[in-house]
C-alpha cells in the first residue's frame, strides 16, 4: 500500500492493524521508500554489477559539485527526469552508483529500468505481492506512473485513489494527467466516483468547493463553521493569540484532546514562529534527517528509534524492516529478536552508541559518518525526536499545508494567508499587475489544509506580517479569502 508521507502510512498501517488485518507480508510507505526498498536495493547490482559497500541515496542538492557534472539541476523547480531520459544520463547514473551512490531524485526513472530489465525483480514482486493500492495518484509524476503499468503488466490488481484537486507536487513533475489516463481506458480500469465527502462538516465542503465553482452547488446545513480572522500583530504575535483560542476549544467541549488541532503553514519557515509563539503543548513534523538520506540503514535506524520511544511499535516491525534487506534464518532471526529487545533497557545517555552497534549487528554493515550525523540530529533535537514519540493526546499537531496530506483533524488553523505569501506572487520590475507563481497549484494546496478539517476550520491572517528579511510589512489579505462566492460561506473575525 503505497501512500505520499511517511505519517499518512504509519496511520494506515496502524488503521490495517487495527481492523485485525495481517500486514506482515504487505507494503506500506511512500513511493519512493518501495522503490528502493523492493526494486533499487535488492535487484540493482543484476544490471550494474555487485557493489562492496552499501548504496546511499542522497538529493541532488546534497551531491559534491564534481559528482553534479553531465546532470542537469535536479533541485531545481520544473526539472525533474523523464523515463525516456534515462539512456541519456545512464553513464552518469552508473558512475554514482559506483562510488555507491543513488541520486533520491532518479529513483523512479532508475526503477521502471531495473523492473523492465531483471527477471529477478519480476518474479520476486508476482511471488510476493497480489495486489497493489496507491493513494494520491494525481501527485504521481510521469516515472511512477510507468512504474504503475508495469506492476499492472505483471499481473498484479491495482486500485488508484487520486482528487485532481489535491494536486500539489507539480513542482517536482507530479501531473494529474497520468490518473486521467486510468480513467481513460475502460477496459481496465473501472472509475468510481466518490462526490460525497463525509470527513467535514458541510459547511467545510461547501467552502471548499466554492474554491474553485462560485456557482458550485451547497449542502443544506443550519450553522456556518468556517471562519477568517484578521487578527492584529504579526506572525508571532498571531500565533500567541491562537493560544487562548485553542485553551477555549477545549474548555467548550469542541473536541476531546488538543492531538485533534492542528496548526497548518504554507512553509518550514512559518514552523519557526509557531514554535516560538504556542504556549500549549505542541509537536511539530518537520523534515526527519533520517528518512532523508534513505539508506537501508537509516530505515533500520527509523524502527529502532521507533521501537525505544513508542511501545505498541514491536520486535517484529524492527525484524520486517531488517528483513527488507537481509534475509534472516530461524536462529538469525531468534538472535536479532533478542538484541532489539536488549534496546529498551539502555539508559538515554547511552542510546547512541547502542543504536549504532544494533543496527549494524541486524544488517552486517558499517554505519557512514553522515548516518551517524543524522542520527544525531535527531538525538539532540527535542522536536524532531518527538516524531518518534506516540501521540500525545494533550499536543497539538503542527506541520506544513503538504505534510498534513491524507491526515485529518476536528479543527485545523490555517495560517500564512497573506498577499505575496500564499498565493506566491512574482514580481516583474515595472509591472502592477497581480502575476502567480502558480495559482492552481496553490488553490490546491489550500483545498487540502481546508479539507484536514472535519469539524471547524478557522483561516487565519494578521494586520502585519514579517517578511523574509524580517522586515514589517501591513499585510493584504490573501486573495484566497477574496474569491467570488465565498461571503456568504464564512464567518468574519477582525480585530
Amino acid at each position: 500500500m503505497v501512500t505520499f508521507t511517511v505519517k499518512a502510512s504509519k496511520e494506515l498501517k496502524k488503521k490495517c492493524k487495527k481492523n485485525g488485518v495481517n500486514t506482515k507480508a504487505s507494503f506500506f510507505g511512500t513511493i519512493d521508500h518501495f522503490c528502493l526498498s523492493e526494486i533499487i536495493y535488492p535487484f540493482i547490482s543484476q544490471i550494474y554489477g555487485a557493489t562492496v559497500i552499501p548504496l546511499e541515496c542522497k538529493p541532488y542538492k546534497d551531491l559534491d559539485e564534481e559528482l553534479r557534472t553531465g546532470l542537469p539541476d535536479l533541485g531545481a523547480e520544473g526539472i525533474d527526469l523523464k523515463t525516456e531520459d534515462y539512456n541519456l544520463y545512464e553513464p552518469i547514473i552508473r558512475e554514482l552508483y559506483s562510488k555507491r551512490i543513488i541520486i533520491l531524485e532518479t529513483l523512479g526513472v532508475l526503477s521502471v529500468y531495473v523492473i523492465n530489465n531483471s527477471s529477478g525483480c519480476e518474479k520476486y514482486i508476482k511471488s510476493k505481492y497480489t495486489s497493489l493500492y496507491i493513494d494520491e495518484y494525481q501527485d504521481s509524476s510521469e516515472p511512477q506512473h510507468r512504474l504503475f503499468i508495469s506492476l499492472l503488466d505483471f499481473g498484479l490488481k491495482a486500485v488508484a485513489v487520486g482528487d485532481i484537486q489535491q494536486s500539489i507536487y507539480a513542482w517536482r513533475g507530479s501531473d494529474p494527467q497520468y490518473i486521467q489516463d486510468l480513467i481513460d481506458k475502460p477496459d481496465v480500469f473501472e472509475h468510481h466516483i466518490v462526490n460525497i465527502n463525509h470527513r467535514c462538516h458541510p459547511s467545510i465542503n461547501n467552502y471548499a468547493n466554492r474554491l474553485f465553482n462560485p456557482k458550485s452547488a451547497v449542502q443544506s446545513t443550519k450553522e456556518i463553521r468556517v471562519y477568517q480572522w484578521v487578527l492584529n500583530g504579526d506572525q508571532l504575535s498571531t500565533v500567541q493569540q491562537i493560544n487562548g483560542s485553542i485553551d477555549k476549544l477545549i474548555n467548550d467541549g469542541l473536541t476531546s484532546s488538543l492531538s485533534e488541532v492542528a496548526i497548518l503553514v504554507r512553509s518550514n519557515r512559518s514552523l519557526k514562529f509557531v514554535k516560538d509563539g504556542l504556549s500549549v503543548p505542541f509537536r511539530v513534523y518537520s523534515n526527519d534527517p533520517l528518512s532523508s538520506i534513505n539508506t537501508p540503514t537509516t530505515k533500520i535506524l527509523n524502527g529502532l528509534l521507533f521501537y525505544y520511544f513508542d511501545t505498541t511499535f514491536l520486535v517484529n516491525d524492527v525484524l520486517e524492516a531488517t528483513e527488507q534487506f537481509r534475509t534472516l534464518s530461524t536462529m538469525e532471526r531468534k538472535e536479532c529478536r533478542k538484541i532489539v529487545k536488549s534496546l529498551r533497557d539502555v539508559p538515554t545517555g547511552a542510546l547512541k552508541n547502542k543504536l549504532i552497534t544494533i543496527c549494524q549487528e541486524l544488517i552486517k554493515v558499517v554505519i557512514t559518518k553522515i548516518e551517524k550525523n543524522a542520527l544525531e540530529k535527531i538525538l539532540d533535537d527535542e522536536f524532531i525526536l518527538k516524531q518518534y514519540k506516540p501521540i500525545n493526546q494533550n499536543e497539538v499537531q503542527v506541520m506544513t499545508l503538504h505534510k498534513s496530506k491524507g491526515l485529518e483533524f476536528d479543527v485545523v488553523f490555517h495560517l500564512d494567508l497573506y498577499d505575496w505569501v500564499f498565493p506566491k506572487r512574482k514580481f516583474t520590475e515595472g509591472c502592477y499587475d497581480e502575476v502567480f507563481s502558480n495559482w492552481e497549484q496553490e488553490l490546491n494546496l489550500h483545498f487540502v489544509g481546508i479539507t484536514r478539517a472535519k469539524k471547524y476550520c478557522i483561516l487565519v491572517s494578521s494586520t502585519r506580517r514579517l517578511n523574509g528579511r524580517n522586515e514589517e510589512k501591513k499585510r493584504n489579505k490573501s486573495q484566497f479569502m477574496t474569491i467570488q462566492g465565498l461571503p456568504e460561506l464564512h464567518e468574519l473575525y477582525e480585530q
